[in-house]
């Protein structure tokens, strides 16, 4: 199994560009210029940061009548940018990460088992220094990508879980992370997933990337965690 998210841009479906089209076309002439330029990769980042389409989104009501991709793209994309990471390759691969782990749970109208991937990850730690050299990079991935959505989204029970149990704080899991997906970008693997530049990239702004999902969650997700 691919433990390595994909690209959001490149999973979206036929419903996304439908969404759009009737989001920000009006006519069926407009309808069919705007789907000319979905194939154009500019065009469409251009595309997926309008604010028409942004506020549309937000709008939405459940279940999602659009992809988890396209939700968590045009959200992440916003709040990075509001953060001043202005980076759409980063804004990629967090809400392809978010989309993998939270887009069932969205549309099943309920949160992420905060308690059972915490559980989850204490696992990934004790086995990476374990693992052998190909296993290595792939539970340095899943323990970065989960980090990343348990610090993002539910900073607030890994607070409560400190201070009710004594467990390291937020920052201890943000460190944690911040170093899975550097050592991940430096693995002979992560140039055949073409992951290095981008993991580097995270690595060095994640405590603002986390802040900003942190942000997002609070104010445009609404997860109560």
């Amino acid at each position: 199994m691919n433990a390595v998210p994909t690209s959001c841009r490149s999973r979206l479906q036929a419903r996304d560009f439908e969404f759009i089209a009737a989001t920000l076309a009006g006519s069926p002439e407009e309808r069919g210029f705007l789907s000319t330029l979905f194939e154009e990769p500019a065009a469409l980042d251009a595309i997926l940061e309008n604010d028409r389409l942004f506020r549309a989104v937000m709008e939405l009501t459940m279940p999602l009548a659009i992809t988890p991709e396209l939700y968590f793209y045009v959200l992440v994309k916003r709040s990075l940018a509001d953060a001043g990471i202005v980076d759409a390759d980063i804004a990629d691969y967090v809400a392809a990460t978010l989309a993998d782990h939270a887009g069932g749970a969205l549309t099943r109208s309920d949160r992420l088992p905060a308690e059972a991937a915490f559980s989850y990850h204490v696992d990934f730690v004790e086995r990476i220094g374990e693992a052998g050299p190909f296993e290595r990079f792939f539970l340095e991935v899943q323990c970065g990508n989960r980090f990343l959505v348990l610090t993002g989204l539910f900073p607030r029970f890994l607070e409560r879980r400190a201070e009710r149990r004594g467990a390291p704080g937020l920052s201890y899991y943000e460190s944690v992370a911040r170093q899975s997906f550097r050592t991940a970008g430096l693995h002979p693997l992560a140039e055949e997933y073409a992951v290095r530049e981008i993991y580097g990239r995270l690595a060095e702004c994640f405590h603002e990337t986390r802040r900003a999902l942190n942000r997002m969650a609070e104010n445009r997700l609404f997860l109560g965690a």
